[in-house]
């Protein structure tokens, strides 16, 4: 069964094309990132927590295969929480969505790669960063196909070098360095656990692209079995070298670049900067402008946003309004705020991504009542106790981020001023909802 809000657009997308997708948008800057500062909270014991991690993780993405496989459909996000649990929490958590997105993921995404490039190359940051982000507009204008395809070229340029440098470390690991194991008790080792949560979660955007995926009800839930083990294994393997192969007060804090220079010539750590560094971030970004812009055509389709933003371009069948919204906005974000607001840029974003992401819990404990037969036919379908189990488990560890997330925006000098200006825009958001009021609450099915 699928929704019918698909909004004219082909399904051209395979297997393939979606594990390419799932594994572009997981394996993001975090990886070279957070891994040092997993090592500053807890010192070589951060692969048991990368392990840790991923279990509350594996219950998010339970739930959300088990929706898009149920109800396949354009713009998963927002449909699902609307038609299933509340259309107002939908449109709030999208309208927080927009905000974030336009304000701190693209901009963090375009300027993190720019960053990561002028590591082998002398290149300008906000140029290059605005560089980066016309060139992924275009090619998304062109098609998802195209994009597609293109994402599964970075992708596996990006698994290759996270490769390279796990067979070139290992042979450098010293046992040594894994003593002491925990280097701050259980309670370093519960927040480096807590912050490599966000190296993991992203492939639960593919649920936004229902109405484009061939065969959906298979293929969502096998590309999140394909692609999240791969991600882990490749982390894990990424996390004993980073602990094993320096000291760990030598690394901690520190992005991998630190310990790739310890063991790499320059011919391969050059590679591991460009098809690691700034392809993790440059696939993010291409995967994020593919999914980003659907569920805003499902609230467009609903009345809450103007219905002339929904439109497909005829010959690229792609929803040329809503992207270049998306890229005018964060590329006026770029030239305003420049690169001095990096961190509140990351901040804004994972806030965005935890908002957006309540409202689907809620839809997938009424999976069950509201749709009866979608749930019995799924291809792919939780029993009522692990549905349960894997909502509640991923509800309390999206709250845990959401209030970690403030606490870091706060200390902040001018994070107070972000927090009330993201507070207000959620408030105009619900009395906007309010005023609009949706034309379509429930599923049609063809």
């Amino acid at each position: 069964m699928t929704s019918n809000i698909q909004f004219g657009m082909k399904r051209t997308l395979g297997l393939p094309h979606v594990v390419a997708i799932a594994i572009g948008q997981t394996i993001g800057a975090g990886i070279f990132v957070l891994t040092g500062m997993g090592i500053e909270f807890t010192g070589p014991s951060v692969t048991l927590a990368f392990l840790v991690a991923a279990v509350p993780v594996t219950f998010l993405l339970l739930v959300v295969a088990m929706l898009g496989s149920a109800l396949p459909t354009t713009a998963g996000t927002y449909v699902y929480s609307s038609r299933l649990f509340s259309p107002i929490g939908a449109f709030v958590g999208v309208w927080g969505y927009l905000a974030a997105s336009l304000l701190g993921a693209f901009p963090l995404y375009a300027i993190s790669a720019a960053h990561y490039l002028q590591a082998v190359v002398d290149v300008p940051t906000v140029p290059t960063a605005i560089g980066l982000l016309t060139l992924l507009y275009v090619v998304n204008l062109l098609g998802i196909s195209f994009a597609a395809i293109l994402q599964g070229l970075m992708v596996v340029l990006l698994l290759l070098a996270l490769i390279v440098f796990a067979l070139l470390g290992v042979p450098h690991i010293d046992a040594a360095n894994f003593t002491p194991f925990f280097t701050s008790g259980p309670g370093g080792f519960a927040m480096a656990a807590s912050i490599l949560t966000f190296t993991l979660v992203g492939a639960n955007a593919i649920i936004e692209l229902g109405g484009e995926i061939k065969n959906p009800g298979r293929t969502i839930p096998l590309a999140f079995l394909i692609s999240f083990p791969l991600v882990l294994v490749l982390y894990l393997l990424v996390a004993i070298v980073a602990a094993g192969v320096l000291p760990w007060t030598a690394t901690a804090g520190r992005p991998l670049t630190v310990v790739a220079q310890s063991f790499m010539g320059p011919a391969s750590f050059n590679f591991f900067v460009f098809a690691g560094g700034l392809l993790s971030i440059v696939t993010t970004l291409n995967a994020s402008l593919m999914w980003g812009t659907r569920s805003l055509l499902g609230v467009s389709a609903d009345g809450l946003l103007p219905k002339r933003l929904t439109s497909i371009n005829k010959r690229f069948g792609t929803p040329h309004w809503f992207l270049t919204l998306i890229y005018v906005v964060s590329a006026a974000a770029i030239l305003l705020l420049g690169e001095e607001h990096l961190s509140l840029f990351a901040v804004l974003a994972s806030i965005g991504g935890i908002i957006v992401f309540l409202p689907l819990l809620g839809a997938a404990v009424q999976l069950p009542k509201k749709e009866p037969e979608a749930y019995e036919s799924s291809p792919f379908r939780l029993s009522r106790f692990w549905l349960n189990v894997s909502v509640g488990v991923g509800l309390l560890l999206s709250l845990l981020i959401l209030v970690v997330l403030l606490v870091d925006l706060l200390a902040y000098t001018t994070g107070l001023v972000y927090g009330i200006v993201f507070i207000l825009w959620l408030i105009v958001g619900a009395i906007l909802f309010l005023y609009k009021k949706p034309r379509q609450t429930r599923f049609d099915h063809r």
